[in-house]
């Protein structure tokens, strides 16, 4: 008996429970109710790292974005409903972290000019999407929100809170994971943590392990240079989409941010503040049942069976454009779990996104051979 064999009956079930069991249908309906008639623009956000190419995770969660923001498009009359993708150039680039004395410091990738290629790769998805939907859509980097006038006075009320707050978002060091790059010329290290961090009123100061200490001022000094973690990014997120006059925003997260994380990294902070609306897109996992993690953070041969099974088009933007697939393929699978959400509020192994995307293929091939007969 060959033991590493898995039988199955090739079935996927879509078991109700949990959102699944409420939203059999009605979802769109639901968000449109959530979101309400009071402002003239709805924004469905996307975020992503252009650290390397979209893999499935990315490709699927942009597409999702796409997905609802055509379905609320039906739904909002003359209202502007578009996706906001939202790249954090300001991601670590992760063979410059190095430490000293114990901190760990980084560069990220805006200071090294590091995502030019990726940011490429991006926009054609959001191109490809744009033209299969019929949806608008825009792309803001860091600086971008960093200008954002509601911006100053959000930073100063959190570093005011920051004995409160910092805890919650990052509970190993208790600290705000607010950064600045060393401003000396080719430099550019920050304290990933922000654990050497001084905070004097408005100012804040950091320390430089190689060149020593600098500074910003909170309510005059320009702050598009500041970079922020994961947690406090999101903080700071939620609570500029709720100060928003011209748009209301929908969330679209992948699942790993669901859960423990959502309800004590997200929800707790902003107590007292306006909650966001957000939906979850599906994990996708490996055999193993873990998520399948951008080929930037884990070892080069990490999924070389993928690779060895002719599926590592699912790892690469790039790749699945020249393994013969179409965005709108893909599209055409998430634009489902829309408008079926008991296949939404799930998660989906590798080999299911690829068995489902030839499914599509496939009839996609037939339906053009039954046009060219009939021609």
């Amino acid at each position: 008996m060959n033991t590493n064999l898995i039988i199955h009956d090739n079935v996927s079930h879509h078991p109700l429970g949990s959102g699944s069991y409420y939203f059999q249908s009605g979802l769109l309906e639901y968000l449109t109710q959530l979101i309400g008639d009071g402002k003239p623009c709805i924004d469905v956000f996307v975020g992503a790292q252009p650290n390397s190419s979209p893999h499935i995770g990315n490709m699927t969660n942009v597409s999702t974005a796409f997905a609802v923001a055509k379905g609320l498009k039906k739904h909002q009359g003359s209202r502007l409903v578009r996706v906001s993708l939202d790249l954090v150039d300001t991601a670590p680039y992760s063979p410059t972290t190095t430490k000293y004395d114990d901190v760990v410091y980084q560069k990220s990738l805006r200071y090294l000019q590091k995502a030019t290629e990726s940011n490429s790769d991006f926009e054609s998805l959001l191109v490809q999407l744009s033209a299969e939907c019929g949806v608008e859509y825009r792309v803001r980097k860091q600086t971008d929100i960093l200008q954002d006038p509601h911006l100053r006075e959000i930073l100063q009320d959190i570093v005011a809170r920051r004995v409160e707050i910092a805890p919650l978002l990052e509970p190993r060091y208790k600290t705000l994971g607010i950064r600045y790059a060393c401003p000396t010329p080719d430099c550019g290290l920050a304290d990933k943590h922000g654990i050497r961090n001084e905070y004097f009123g408005n100012q804040i100061k950091f320390q430089c392990p190689v060149h020593g200490s600098y500074q910003i001022d909170l309510e005059n000094g320009d702050l598009k240079f500041l970079e922020f973690n994961t947690p406090l990014r999101g903080l700071i997120r939620c609570r500029l989409f709720a100060q928003d006059p011209v748009s209301s925003w929908v969330q679209i997260k992948g699942s790993d941010y669901a859960g423990f994380y959502a309800e004590q990294m997200v929800l707790r902070p902003l107590q007292g503040f306006c909650t966001p609306i957000t939906v979850y897109t599906p994990l996708i996992m490996d055999w193993s049942g873990a998520k399948i993690s951008k080929s930037l953070y884990v070892r080069p041969d990490a999924y070389e069976y993928l690779r060895l099974s002719n599926l590592s088009y699912l790892l690469n933007f790039r790749e699945f454009c020249a393994a013969g697939f179409k965005i709108g393929t893909l599209y055409k699978l998430v634009e489902r779990w829309i408008n079926e959400p008991k296949r939404l509020f799930r998660h989906y192994t590798i080999y299911q996104i690829h068995q489902e995307l030839l499914q599509i293929l496939n009839s996609e091939r037939e339906s053009l051979k039954e046009v060219e007969k009939g021609k």
